[in-house]
């Protein structure tokens, strides 16, 4: 592939985040968390860009949304509140594929994600809940350090962070490429989960 042929986009969502072993004072007290659902999915078609993203509480609440999709020199479309059908495979909460319903109720879409590879953000690369090294944390001025992480046997940490799920996605008879990022830890009620321990049947 030619340099002119690769596309990417632009994770801008850091903001503050807390500093491992920062307490969580009152408002983590007040409002502890019973369960996460997220969805990150940037996906480069031929002829526009599309991107989802969906994050719930334990009770399917929506706290963010997003459904956009952009066609070179046109304005950006909303495409409404995404709901998507995730299935999962036997035993854990890896999706094996998706389905994300677009659109108005006029002209519903279907995004079909199929998942290619994977790679757990919550082994090596600092995200939580990762217990070796997390961003935000000063480890001195001169400070290094390489781990080697057999992906092949991921340790049972890799079921509790986000994942990035390469993925071939399908729209309107198209064929396009992107990321499928995902985490579900603790209770989700649309899905089904009903504790941190819950997995597919």
């Amino acid at each position: 592939m030619s340099a002119a042929g690769w596309t990417g986009t632009r994770d801008r969502s850091w903001g503050v985040r807390p500093i491992p072993g920062e307490e969580g004072g009152r408002l983590a007290e007040e409002h502890r968390t019973a369960g996460f659902h997220w969805i990150w999915c940037p996906v480069r078609f031929e002829d526009r860009f599309l991107m989802v993203i969906i994050q719930e509480d334990a009770y399917g609440y929506r706290t963010l949304n997003e459904a956009t999709v952009v066609h070179p020199g046109h304005r950006d479309r909303q495409l409404g509140w995404p709901q998507a059908e995730i299935t999962y495979r036997s035993g854990t909460r890896h999706p094996h594929r998706a389905l994300i319903h677009l659109g108005d109720p006029r002209k519903p879409q279907e995004l079909d994600v199929e998942i290619l590879a994977s790679s757990p953000l919550a082994i090596g690369a600092g995200y939580p809940p990762a217990d070796d090294w997390q961003h935000g944390t000063w480890r001195g001025r001169d400070w290094t350090d390489r781990r080697t992480y057999d992906l092949s046997k991921p340790p049972p940490l890799a079921a509790y962070g986000v994942t990035d799920h390469a993925a071939r996605f399908r729209l309107d008879g198209q064929v396009g490429h992107g990321i499928f990022e995902h985490g579900s830890f603790g209770r989700h009620d649309p899905s089904g989960f009903t504790g941190f321990d819950s997995v597919a049947p």
